[in-house]
């Protein structure tokens, strides 16, 4: 198989789920590595991988787990034999009622045990999976680079160099077209809202002053008739 940038782990991990199997450990034969061949060392666990639960907690679990199963069957076997006699009328209901209290209680408790240790129990087998699997992996990986590592000197590739990416230009901004017409003759700017009412009133005043002198005129020339 081969992939393509960082999809390559994700398929051959994939690849190793469906159709791997696991391959008995063999110890490495100490010894210097041939020539043009580096070392190849297997990489350390992540720590979301390693175990939570510990042999001896889960060896614990597991006997407490089964200890209650059977603690659970028995208290099932004694309910159903005071279910049946009340069936067959060797006691009556409020006797059966206060026989299967303190029974009730026991199941209570025992089905969260119960579920606790099962809890446990799936937790460690589900953290073993997933580390076998990354196990597997490592060691399908380490073999295929001690192969890339053995073939790639008797090609004499050439030495890989890392490409940057071209960062893109900036586009120039388009400027739009000016009409030479109007930079010759630009339009006439108007005038604030506030010079008109100024030019308003004035004229108002300028009426009222012609006015007031054109009565005064009049009032002269009544005069000097008089």
């Amino acid at each position: 198989m081969r992939g393509k940038g960082s999809r390559a782990p994700f398929q051959l991990l994939i690849q190793l789920i469906l159709f791997g199997r696991k391959k008995p450990t063999e110890e490495p034969i100490p010894g210097p590595a041939p020539a043009g061949m580096t070392k190849l060392e297997p990489f350390p666990i992540p720590d979301t991988i390693r175990k939570t639960i510990t042999e001896s907690d889960i060896a614990k679990a597991r006997n407490k787990l089964r200890v209650a199963n059977l603690e659970r069957d028995i208290i099932g076997d004694a309910l159903t034999k005071i279910y049946e006699a009340e069936a067959k009328g060797t006691i009556n209901e409020p006797e059966k009622n206060q026989m299967i209290q303190p029974y009730k209680n026991d199941l209570k408790r025992v089905d969260a045990e119960i579920d606790t240790y099962k809890k446990t129990v799936d937790l460690y087998e589900l953290e073993t999976a997933k580390e076998d699997l990354f196990k597997r992996f490592q060691e399908t990986f380490l073999d295929i680079q001690a192969r890339i590592e053995k073939i790639r000197p008797s090609l004499s590739l050439p030495a890989s160099t890392e490409t940057r990416p071209v960062e893109p230009k900036p586009t120039p901004e388009k400027t739009e077209p000016v009409d030479p017409t109007t930079e010759e003759n630009p339009p006439p700017k108007e005038k604030p809202p506030r010079e008109k009412a100024r030019n308003k009133a004035e004229e108002k005043i300028e009426t009222i002053r012609e006015e007031v002198l054109k009565a005064m005129e009049r009032l002269e020339q009544i005069e000097t008739e008089g």
